[in-house]
C-alpha cells in the first residue's frame, strides 16, 4: 500500500520552505551588487569633483587674461594721454605733464580678507612717512600687483601674527597704489614709530634697482593727498626703516632714490 503525504504535514512545508530559500538571491551577489553601485557612484563623484576643478581653473584663467588685457589697454590709454598732454618750458625742452592724482585699489578690489582685530585707530596730522620696500617679486600689472598684496597680507597674519597687512598703503609697479590699513589705522610696519607714521610699502625688491617712474611717481602722489587731507603734517619727515632699526629696507638702490626727494630727513 503506498504511502501518502497528507496535505499540511511537515514534509510538505519542507519542501516548499526549500524551494522558496532558492529563489532568494544569495548574500554574496547582493555584496557584490552593492560593491559594484558604491564604484559606481564613486566613479562618478570623483569625475564630476575633476570637471569642476578644470572649470574652476578655466574661468580663474579667463579672469587674470581679462585684468590683464585691461591693465595693457589702460597702460596705453596712459601713455596717449601722456603724450597728448606735452608741455613747452622756457627753455624750449618738452617736459610731459605728470597726473595730479594715483588710483588708488581698495581692499574689497584687491580681495582683502577681514582683519583677525580691529585694528588701533591712528591718531593724524602724522608726522612721520616711512617708505619700505616688500622684498617680494615686482609687479607690472595690476592682476600681478593683487597677487602680491595678497601673498603679503596672508604672510603677516599667518607668519607673523599680526590681524592684518601691515602697511597703510602699498605701490605697485602699475603706477597704482593699495590701500593696507589706509589713513585712520595704525599700521605694523616700524616698532616704535607706528603710532605717528604712515608706511608704505613699494611692491618688489630695490637692492640694485630703484622702481620705475610710474611706481615713484604714485608715491609721491600718494603722500600729496594724505597732506591735503589732513592725514600728515605738511612739514613731515620722510623717513626709511634702516634709519630706526635693523634692517636694510628700502634696499639700497630705493634708498639713494628717496634722499632726493623733498622731505627726506637723516634723522627723526
Amino acid at each position: 500500500m503506498a504511502i501518502g503525504v497528507v496535505p499540511g504535514s511537515s514534509t510538505a512545508h519542507n519542501n516548499n520552505d526549500s524551494e522558496s530559500e532558492s529563489c532568494k538571491p544569495s548574500k554574496t551577489w547582493q555584496n557584490l551588487k552593492d560593491t559594484r553601485m558604491s564604484n559606481f557612484l564613486l566613479k562618478h563623484i570623483v569625475s564630476v569633483l575633476i570637471c569642476a576643478l578644470g572649470l574652476m581653473m578655466i574661468l580663474i584663467t579667463i579672469f587674470i587674461i581679462i585684468l590683464s588685457v585691461r591693465d595693457n589697454t589702460t597702460s596705453k590709454s596712459t601713455n596717449v594721454a601722456a603724450e597728448d598732454s606735452m608741455l613747452v618750458d622756457d627753455s624750449g625742452m618738452n617736459k610731459p605733464k605728470l597726473p595730479g592724482k594715483v588710483k588708488l585699489v581698495s581692499r574689497l578690489e584687491w580681495a582683502a580678507q577681514p582683519p583677525v582685530e580691529p585694528a588701533t585707530p591712528l591718531h593724524t596730522s602724522v608726522p612721520y612717512v616711512i617708505i619700505h620696500h616688500t622684498q617680494t617679486e615686482n609687479c607690472s600689472s595690476q592682476a600681478q600687483c593683487v597677487l602680491q598684496v595678497r601673498f603679503i597680507q596672508t604672510y603677516h597674519i599667518e607668519s607673523r601674527g599680526w590681524w592684518d597687512i601691515g602697511y597703510n598703503f602699498l605701490v605697485g609697479g602699475n603706477g597704482e597704489a593699495y590701500d593696507g590699513r589706509g589713513w585712520k589705522s595704525e599700521g605694523a610696519h616700524t616698532s616704535g614709530y607706528n603710532a605717528q607714521s604712515i608706511g608704505i610699502a613699494f611692491i618688489g625688491t630695490f637692492d640694485r634697482y630703484k622702481p620705475p617712474e610710474r611706481q615713484i611717481r604714485a608715491c609721491k602722489l600718494l603722500i600729496a593727498k594724505g597732506v591735503e587731507l589732513g592725514y600728515i603734517k605738511k612739514d613731515y619727515k620722510l623717513l626709511t626703516p634702516r634709519q630706526l632699526q635693523t634692517t636694510k629696507s628700502p634696499g639700497d638702490a630705493l634708498y639713494e632714490e628717496l634722499k632726493t626727494w623733498e622731505h627726506w630727513a637723516e634723522s627723526p
